[in-house]
């Protein structure tokens, strides 16, 4: 019946049809991106932000964690005597408690030979000085 119907119709009229096949799924695949388009990029910001979600998640958690150390350290009350001995300089009544100002290490410093014979300089620097001071209060450029 096939073979009847394509003697019957001419040959572009089969062309013809054939591009309207694919003219009609073209289209349809066209229509299928411009629907999903949004969804699926909705999709991706959403998974996008359930990552970012995660990592807080995950950095949230070690704080806390942290946190909890900190409340357990804090409920020794061996460290808390460290502490208010370091910070607040707290004694036992009957300590003496010595407290350094300035400890500072200085390096070794370097002691040069002075010269036995003091030498004649070329400048005068007293006029020098006061060349300046007077250069300086005339406001010359």
């Amino acid at each position: 019946m096939n073979s009847s119907r394509q003697a019957k119709t001419p040959q572009w009229a089969l062309s013809l049809e054939s591009s309207f096949v694919w003219l009609v799924g073209v289209g349809l695949a066209i229509l299928a991106v411009i629907t999903l388009f949004e969804p699926v990029s909705i999709w991706f910001e959403q998974r996008a932000r359930i990552s970012e979600l995660q990592h807080q998640v995950t950095a949230d958690t070690e704080a806390l964690a942290e946190i909890r150390a900190n409340i357990e350290r804090w409920s020794d009350p061996a460290y808390i005597e460290a502490q208010a001995r370091q910070r607040l300089l707290y004694v036992y009544p009957g300590d003496i408690s010595y407290l350094i100002v300035n400890d500072v290490t200085v390096d070794e410093i370097d002691r040069t030979v002075a010269p036995k014979t003091v030498g004649a300089t070329e400048i005068n620097w007293v006029d020098a000085l006061v060349g300046s001071y007077a250069a300086a209060a005339v406001g010359e450029n």
